[in-house]
């Protein structure tokens, strides 16, 4: 019976002419290799180079291309080239995935070798961030709750992004054909369970107040300090906001039609239709990259409706060209929004949160005549999914829920109904009994068998309800 091939070690057959061939299993492409060598001592060493993991294409250099991946960096790269080339990701979303690489993932598994790497690999990465401290506390990541607050370790939420971004990698080298591996070793890494933290929004005064005090001018308090002869000294001075006009516009637009900014950057007269009254969403505005991009987050264009806020604000710029961009998203009080609100003396929130305040008005009917319905909440709010719109929806499910049941001073009191009326009560005395389950006594009365309590009637001294019969804690029907 043939031996089946030992894909561990491999192996060295000498040929009727003298050379050595060595037979053995690559565990990149999933293919058995062979390579004839001229002498046995240049077989034991290519054998002995295999089984350590050496890179073999000074052996095939031929047929051992440069560009395949032996490390994990490797692959790594291979996949972001791959993400910038053939995917078209933005040029954010490749800088996040190098951040995430180059900080967190590849100085712990880059330089494992692809056939060696296993679910450990993965493991030791997770203990490693559970570990890791910040070296410094930037402006975003505290903004975007990067670091938790008893402490600078990485949050939960962080931590499980870098995870992901490691499980993506694999994920996708091993669904190509060809192949890059043969088995996805994350495949069954489960990630941590992260908390999902409340969106901030604002309500109706918070609206009502930062409005309010654009239109008295935008004026904010400054502390300065200054340099005399003297020594220093510390004064206080009221400056105006710059480009103030320009911001109220931007935020209304954002909290009467829940757009993201860069959608309110990329908006056009040739996008917005005043005679039919909606605009249509079609495009994005990069900051960072500072290009119109012609398509939306979701890659799908959707309408939204004007109202008269909306409608003023289109009319005053119906003269600028059809291609140009009605807004100018760049300024500074819109790059740093949140310090703007505290200058304002409104909550202090970040600007997209002023997407998630529309949505919550929409779905909860604040400051409109009634509430909309999720489904159309899910299409002005872009989602493909209803469980995003979820997320930013704060709507009150739990009013009138609990808060009904009559605490333990209510009860005797609310007992007993006022005339003419059931009042649902629970007398001690009494108990419901099922008529199958009766049995009789040696004095000929039925006896109770199984306890049902439900609620019974104060007025009514026989009451059948639901195929049960009422008795009393004696045995005696009543």
């Amino acid at each position: 019976m043939r031996k089946r091939r030992d894909r561990e070690e491999p192996m060295i057959h000498k040929s009727m002419w003298g050379s050595y061939r060595v037979r053995f299993f690559d565990q990149v492409t999933g293919k058995l290799g062979e390579k004839t060598c001229k002498t046995k001592s240049d077989a034991e060493f290519l054998k002995r180079a295999i089984m350590r993991g050496d890179d073999l294409s000074p052996w095939f250099p031929d047929k051992v291309s440069s560009n395949t991946p032996r490390t994990f960096q490797d692959l790594a790269q291979r996949w972001l080239d791959h993400g910038e080339h053939i995917r078209r990701l933005s040029h954010a979303c490749l800088t996040n995935y190098a951040s995430h690489l180059n900080n967190h993932i590849l100085p712990v598994i880059g330089s494992v070798q692809l056939r060696d790497i296993t679910i450990e690999h993965i493991e030791e990465l997770a203990k490693s961030l559970k570990k890791k401290t910040a070296q410094a506390r930037s402006y975003t990541a505290v903004r975007k709750s990067r670091w938790e607050d008893d402490g600078n370790t990485i949050s939960l939420g962080y931590q499980k992004e870098i995870l992901t971004t490691t499980c993506m990698i694999t994920t996708w080298a091993n669904k190509r054909r060809p192949a890059l591996i043969r088995e996805n070793p994350f495949e069954h890494f489960k990630l941590p369970a992260s908390p999902e933290h409340p969106y901030d929004y604002w309500s109706l005064e918070d609206e009502d107040q930062f409005f309010e005090w654009i239109e008295n001018g935008a004026y904010y308090e400054k502390e300065t300090t200054q340099y005399r002869n003297s020594g220093k000294s510390k004064y206080s001075m009221q400056l105006q906001l710059r480009n103030h006009e320009e911001l109220r516009d931007i935020v209304m637009i954002a909290l009467r039609t829940g757009m993201r900014l860069g959608e309110i950057g990329a908006l056009r007269n040739a996008d917005v239709d005043l005679a039919a009254g909606f605009i249509l969403v079609r495009g994005t505005y990069c900051r960072k990259e500072r290009i119109r991009k012609n398509t939306t987050k979701n890659k799908k264009a959707r309408r939204i409706e004007l109202n008269d806020d909306v409608r003023e604000i289109l009319v005053k710029r119906k003269h600028i060209p059809q291609m140009e961009h009605l807004f100018n998203i760049e300024i500074n009080c819109i790059k740093f929004f949140s310090r703007t609100c505290r200058w304002a003396g409104v909550k202090e929130i970040h600007f997209h949160s002023l997407r998630d305040t529309c949505l919550t008005n929409l779905a909860n009917g604040y400051g409109m005549v009634k509430p909309l319905p999720l489904p159309k909440v899910q299409q002005i709010a872009g989602h493909s999914d209803i469980k995003t719109t979820m997320r930013y929806v704060h709507n009150d499910i739990i009013q009138d829920t609990a808060s009904l049941q009559w605490s333990r001073e209510e009860r005797p009191r609310k007992r007993h109904s006022e005339p003419g009326e059931e009042s649902p009560c629970y007398d001690a005395d009494l108990r419901w009994r099922s008529p199958d389950r009766l049995r009789r006594g040696d004095d000929g009365e039925e006896r109770g068998g199984s306890l049902h309590s439900d609620f019974v009637s104060s007025r009514d001294d026989t009451i059948t309800k639901g195929g049960l019969r009422l008795v009393t804690s004696s045995g005696k029907n009543t």
